[in-house]
């Protein structure tokens, strides 16, 4: 057996496999996809659409909350009108007590429920005064000071009072508690009905028990009031 020649070994390795069609590779010519520059207008425009979307609603902001108009009333001034009133009527009258009458009544009205005495001074009582809820009317007898003139009634005239030029806690009706420094409708009924629940004062310094009167209230009354 002969051994092969270096020339033949060279043409074995070099010899035709049929696999080198499967080695070669061709690309195409024309790719599937290509970017255009129009592509990258439409592009930037997207986005430029898109961070606008974005970016507005931050820089506008929200709205500011709407402001509402609230109203201040005066307590003193502003206040429901009752439809019915309740008056104390004492002295000298045959019924005294309260009166329960509808709202607008005139002191008339309120001693049409009373009966008077015959001794009674009526001529010192304005009998066509309105009256107003928590009111008292004290209806003087013979030899007692009338009320004032154009006054719906009050208690009659304590000497010391009188002298003083202050006003009786205990015995001042509506008219007479409102004509005192910072005193309204209100605060005259509240100082009515708190000797009427808890009994005559006792000292001034139970006016700051009486609903509506504060401190500063309190030292503008205190001078004007006495027992």
């Amino acid at each position: 057996m002969t051994s092969a020649s270096p020339l033949d070994r060279l043409r074995a390795l070099t010899r035709p496999t049929g696999e080198e069609d499967l080695l070669h590779v061709r690309y195409p010519d024309n790719p599937r996809l290509r970017l255009t520059p129009r592509h990258g207008i439409i592009a930037a425009v997207v986005l430029l659409v898109l961070g606008a979307a974005c970016v507005l609603p931050q820089l506008r902001g929200a709205a500011p909350p709407p402001v509402e108009s609230v109203a201040v009333y005066d307590d003193e001034t502003v206040a429901d009108e009752p439809e019915e009133i309740v008056v104390a009527v004492i002295g000298h009258v045959a019924n005294p007590g309260l009166q329960h009458l509808p709202a607008g009544a005139r002191t008339d009205d309120a001693l049409r429920h009373a009966a008077p005495l015959p001794e009674a001074q009526l001529s010192a009582i304005n009998l066509a005064q309105k009256l107003s809820d928590g009111q008292q009317l004290y209806i003087p007898g013979p030899g007692e000071t009338p009320a004032p003139i154009g006054a719906a009634g009050g208690a009659p005239a304590d000497p010391a009072a009188a002298a003083g030029g202050k006003v009786s806690l205990n015995s001042a009706d509506n008219t007479a508690l409102e004509a005192l420094p910072g005193v309204g409708e209100k605060t005259a009924a509240a100082i009515i009905a708190h000797r009427e629940s808890a009994g005559p004062f006792t000292s001034i310094e139970q006016l700051r028990e009486v609903k509506g009167i504060g401190p500063a209230k309190f030292e503008a009354l205190k001078d004007a009031v006495t027992l």
